[in-house]
């Protein structure tokens, strides 16, 4: 669906990058993902990568299914609020890679897994035991995982070193 308001108007770096992006490539402006001409988009923390490194390092991975890529699912589907409302389990269980006739069971026992490492928070809406989803910030979660020395030493000196560069506070 187009988007019906305006995009923010770019910084300088952002036009350094786009006038360099078309030299190189001057079909680009059709060629890539723009968030400011369709809906559909969500924004992520530049760590994401490393987030979900950390949730691979520290749930258990079985058959090949990852709790990481449940937890990647999740943050393309909340809005700015933090939330998303899972109306069709089956769906959001496919997206994030369970496609057996167990799917729904399989992306059940993950959510409970990012629940216990406290990456989210689930509540029921009606029937459904995972209705509402909570997507906390992952920087928080982090801080106290750290704080309970769960976080092994050379993801955080990865996590410190990206943190830096993208000018986010450290605890």
């Amino acid at each position: 669906m187009p988007r019906t308001t305006a995009p923010p108007p770019k910084r300088a770096a952002g036009i350094k990058r786009e006038n360099l992006r078309n030299q190189l490539w001057p079909d680009s402006p059709t060629l890539f993902w723009d968030r400011n001409k369709v809906d559909g988009f969500t924004t992520v923390p530049r760590t994401l990568g490393l987030i979900i490194t950390l949730i691979e390092m520290l749930a258990e991975r079985q058959k090949g299914h990852d709790v990481a890529r449940v937890y990647f699912e999740l943050w393309c589907r909340i809005f700015d609020e933090g939330t998303t409302e899972i109306q069709d389990e089956e769906a959001v269980a496919f997206a994030s890679g369970f496609v057996t006739s167990r799917k729904q069971r399989s992306w059940k026992e993950r959510v409970k897994t990012l629940v216990d490492l406290g990456f989210i928070r689930v509540a029921p809406l009606g029937v459904r035991t995972s209705g509402l989803i909570l997507v906390l910030d992952p920087h928080q979660v982090v801080k106290k995982l750290r704080s309970q020395n769960l976080v092994p030493d050379s993801w955080w000196g990865a996590y410190t070193k990206r943190a830096t560069e993208i000018k986010y506070p450290l605890p």
